[in-house]
């Protein structure tokens, strides 16, 4: 045998077969890093996507409800809310798809409310209409209430109701859910959880006293938007609300005139002159839907009057900050 063929004959030494597997697995564990981090990575761009079109999305919505807020209704009965210091705030604004071609006809929509002297305070209330301004089974109501494929009012189950003094705003709004409408009745029963209107005095002023379907935006302890009760969105962490009252007429915004924004006082619909009210600005925070672990200053984001999180959670948010004139209210004359 010559000394090429017994070369061919050894093979590969122990060594050698441990140099190349210890090499194969370095490779191995590599490439396996590098596509598990490029997964990750595009697991959350992809979320962090969603969140961004989920936000103008969002924002595209509240931001036509606030500009038909007011519209053909009371001034005073344009909006409402709840502001929170530690919490989502919850947002009514007047519902103008309650309105419809023979409503524009007359001066506002709003039913009057009967039965003499109210004291329109928090918790549960029934209220009876007039039904000149909000149609129960006629002339030509918006809603089906009672699911009989025919609409038969313009209230709604799950959604709001805002109620005011159309003679003296300056008394204050109140706000609340509707948990029932009795079309024979005339009759809507409400829980209002904002606001409270003093006992009026028996008198012609009695009719001023107006009751306004609403639609509700809300954020539930999933971190779901709510519209009327019903899911918009997921992954939506934080709804906050600052509202401008130009207090003395003058079109600017003057110290002290935005309510809620964390500067001046928060926003009370109770005692304020809501036909005085020219702006409402929004804040939406949409998270992504699973944490980053890699994000570690990802936490809460301050807004308004609510104060940021101090503990890091991962999650990466967009907030989606809008101002929006309330043109059904007041002049229609630019704000300096």
């Amino acid at each position: 045998m010559n000394l090429i063929s017994a070369k061919k004959t050894q093979g590969f030494t122990l060594v050698e077969v441990a140099i190349v597997t210890v090499l194969l697995a370095v490779l191995v564990m590599g490439v396996m890093t590098f596509f598990t981090t490029q997964k990750r990575n595009a697991s959350i761009n992809s979320q962090i996507v969603d969140a961004q079109h989920t936000t103008r999305l969002l924002g595209d919505l509240l931001e036509q409800d606030i500009r038909h807020a007011g519209l053909l209704v009371p001034e005073s009965a344009a909006f409402c809310a709840i502001d929170r210091l530690n919490a989502p705030d919850t947002l009514f604004l007047s519902d103008a798809g309650a309105i419809n071609t023979i409503d524009e006809k007359r001066h506002d929509l709003a039913g009057r409310i009967l039965g003499g002297a109210q004291n329109i305070s928090t918790g549960a209330q029934v209220l009876t209409l007039d039904t000149l301004m909000i149609e129960f089974t006629s002339p030509d109501p918006a809603y089906d209430t009672d699911a009989d494929g025919v609409a038969d009012s313009d209230f709604r189950t799950g959604a709001g109701v805002i109620v005011t003094d159309a003679g003296n705003p300056a008394r204050g709004t109140a706000c609340g859910t509707i948990d029932s409408v009795s079309l024979g009745a005339k009759q809507i029963s409400v829980t209002l959880v904002t606001g409270t209107l003093a006992a009026l005095a028996a008198g012609s002023n009695v009719v001023d006293l107006v009751a306004v379907p609403a639609h509700i935006y809300e954020i539930n302890g999933s971190t779901q938007l709510l519209r009327n009760n019903a899911v918009v969105a997921d992954d939506v962490e934080d709804l906050q609300i600052a509202v401008f009252l130009d207090d003395n007429d003058d079109r600017v915004i003057d110290a002290g005139e935005y309510r809620g924004d964390g500067v001046g006082a928060d926003f009370d619909p109770s005692v304020e002159d809501i036909s005085s009210a020219r702006e409402i600005r929004t804040n939406l925070l949409v998270r992504t839907r699973l944490e980053d672990p890699n994000n570690v200053d990802g936490r809460y984001q301050s807004s308004e009057n609510r104060t940021a999180g101090a503990l890091a959670d991962g999650f990466r948010r967009r907030l989606y900050i809008s101002t929006v004139m309330l043109r059904n209210i007041g002049s229609r004359v630019p704000m300096s």
